[in-house]
């Protein structure tokens, strides 16, 4: 009897690859049951941890919102899209990921550093994020005729059900002008150490 060495090795890689696999699935169980056995014990199989969220899982969305202020007035709030639809193929070639990977970024920097400030809008206005959203809208967006100055503002939402969110806002930056520098002249001035 004649054995295809072809076939074998098919059949060697598909088990090796479908046992990796499970062992995967089996890797990511929330109860951690398995983790010694796969881990430390004797099998010792090198799995991935996609624990992303664990264990604390993302319950809100962020929003950015800016509006422009014509004659001292202000506009409507216009929502900026944060996060933009996929293409099929953006699981193996993403190439336009990074402006929106770095307006998430600039989003989650200003928020972090609005709830460690507090009521004090000042020393946000200097952090990197803060200045990357503002010049972002500064020049990038679409402003409306005749406004001289803008401003933005980050919201939480919170899905409560499937038709229904709940909004709160975190954080509104002061006015800046749609021209020039962002950062107000009463700002703490950054000390380099």
């Amino acid at each position: 009897m004649k054995v295809n060495l072809e076939r074998v090795k098919t059949a060697a890689v598909t088990t090796s690859l479908a046992g990796w696999l499970v062992a995967t699935a089996v890797a990511q169980i929330p109860e951690q049951r398995f983790d010694g056995l796969l881990r430390r014990g004797k099998l010792r199989v090198p799995t991935p941890n996609w624990r992303f969220f664990g264990p604390n899982p993302g319950v809100k969305d962020a929003h950015l919102l800016y509006r422009d202020i014509t004659d001292g007035k202000p506009g409507e709030w216009a929502e900026v899209p944060i996060v933009q639809d996929r293409t099929w193929y953006a699981l193996a070639w993403n190439a336009r990921n990074r402006s929106p990977k770095a307006l998430f970024d600039a989003t989650q920097h200003t928020l972090a550093q609005a709830v460690a400030f507090g009521s004090k809008v000042l020393p946000v206005t200097t952090a990197s994020g803060y200045r990357l959203l503002a010049r972002y809208i500064q020049l990038h967006l679409p402003h409306a005729p005749g406004a001289t100055r803008s401003q933005f503002m980050l919201l939480h939402s919170y899905p409560t059900s499937p038709d229904d969110r709940h909004i709160e806002p975190v954080f509104v930056s002061l006015e800046f002008p749609l021209e020039g520098d962002v950062t107000p002249a009463e700002a703490p001035s950054l000390a380099l150490a």
